[in-house]
């Protein structure tokens, strides 16, 4: 089987980066980079919804009073 290689010479800089001292990629090379970000993608949005929960279940919102310490009557 053929394979087939793109020109990454002038592409932009974020291709190159996964392409370190290449001036060709192939078609399974870019498939692979492209699995690699849709899995990293999909542990970052696990990621974000886990420290969503954990905000949601361990933390409340105080009042400006209670973040010094004062009694909100003081000022009354």
């Amino acid at each position: 089987m053929e394979k087939v290689f793109i020109d990454i010479r002038n592409e932009n800089e974020w291709i190159k980066k996964y392409f370190n001292n290449k001036d060709f990629a192939s078609i399974d090379e870019l498939l692979n980079v492209v699995e690699e970000l849709d899995s990293e993608i999909e542990r970052l949005k696990e990621e974000i919804e886990d420290i969503k929960k954990d905000v949601e279940d361990n933390y409340k919102p105080i009042s400006h009073y209670d973040e010094y310490g004062i009694s909100e009557s003081d000022f009354h």
